[in-house]
């Protein structure tokens, strides 16, 4: 049964996007795509078109249902929409605050982008058929409290918590926020948590990065529990990554060892290799074959990790390191887009596959997140 609160998304045009975030069975539709392995990628990089104002310009993407990318404004005061199709790059409608205001966003089950407020004290909602924005109903705390959230089964929006105490939960059907309950960090000074991942059985996993413990979200009895396993802290991991076995992948970003997280049994185990630290790598994607890809943030080069091997390599071709790059997202053709932080001009790691990956693999609540 579809959740009541998609009464109103069924009648949009966005009627194959909501069944695919919400079918009968969340677990069956992440079962049914992740099994297939749609082959590797070539180790290439190319540069698309489109020059971006660098400077802290955008931290993350979200990809619209078309499979476009919508850049979110970090540092920037407008979006930047790349077309993977016909490689164009483009400015939409709408001025954001700038100085640090959204460093994450989602894709809402109406193909709206919401943009969730880190310096921000409002969020933003971008909708991509009228080329609008709009500020929702809520008041955030600002201070970079937010980075990273995910899609909660039932629509609304986890905003997973760095600097602030608490969450925030933002629900688009009824345009109203409210903070749930439990605490999650007693320190503002520090980048508790940066990056979230929503798990098979609808909890959310906060990605510890300061934090030396991490944090579960439970949506249906509103509670916060410390999950087991102690993390190194001192930014350790920024972003995680949900493997096709329903582990967690932590990418390490000053940290030279990885950690994968198993819900089931409730285990924090170290992967083989080492990773270079000194914020080398910032988030992650699953890419096509089922391995992880790490954003090079200061790496000249990126790291590959293989959960079928147990095995981290890394690519052969050169990227800019210099805080490049924060973020990347999968595209629909199996490349790899990476977000442009400093740089001004983004790069795309791979080649296409030569098919289209299914909507329940590219916009799948599970994957793709920051």
């Amino acid at each position: 049964m579809i959740p009541k609160v998609l009464t109103t998304v069924l009648s949009s045009p966005f009627t194959r996007l909501a069944k695919k975030y919400f079918p009968l069975s969340p677990r069956r539709d992440f079962e049914t795509v992740i099994k297939k392995n749609y082959g590797g990628t070539a180790d290439i990089l190319t540069t698309p078109s489109g020059t971006y104002p660098g400077n802290g310009a955008f931290y993350s993407s979200v990809l619209l249902q078309d499979g476009r990318v919508f850049c979110i404004p970090f540092n920037s005061t407008t979006a930047r929409i790349y077309d993977p199709k016909s490689d164009v790059l483009t400015t939409p409608s709408g001025t954001y605050p700038g100085n640090g205001a959204f460093a994450s966003g989602v894709l809402l089950a109406d193909g709206r982008v919401f943009c969730i407020p880190c310096n921000s004290t409002t969020a933003r909602i971008y909708n991509p058929t009228t080329d609008t924005l709009s500020i929702p109903n809520g008041t955030y705390p600002g201070a970079e409290a937010y980075i990273g959230g995910v899609l909660l089964p039932d629509g609304r929006v986890f905003c997973s918590p760095s600097k602030a105490a608490t969450a925030r939960i933002y629900n688009p059907a009824t345009d109203t926020l409210s903070i749930p309950s439990g605490t999650y960090s007693s320190n503002s000074a520090l980048y508790s948590f940066i990056g979230a991942v929503l798990l098979l059985d609808g909890r959310v996993f906060c990605v510890p990065s300061e934090a030396t413990t991490a944090r579960i979200y439970n949506p249906i009895t509103d509670t916060v529990s410390i999950p087991s396993g102690i993390y190194p802290g001192g930014v350790a991991y920024i972003g995680g990554v949900l493997l096709p076995d329903g582990r967690v992948f932590c990418v390490p970003s000053q940290s030279t060892e990885a950690r994968i997280y198993d819900p089931v049994s409730d285990t924090l185990t170290t992967p083989s290799g080492t990773y270079p630290g000194n914020l080398a790598d910032n988030n992650g994607v699953l890419l096509p074959d089922g391995r992880v890809f790490c954003t090079p943030r200061n790496s000249a080069t990126a790291a590959i990790y293989d959960p079928v091997t147990n095995a981290k390599t890394v690519s052969g071709i050169a990227f800019p390191g210099a805080d490049a790059f924060v973020s990347s997202i999968l595209l629909a053709d199996g490349r790899v887009f990476c977000v442009p932080y400093q740089s001004t001009s983004a790069r795309i790691y791979g080649q296409s596959i030569g098919i289209r990956l299914p909507m329940g693999r590219t916009h799948s609540p599970y994957f793709n997140k920051f």
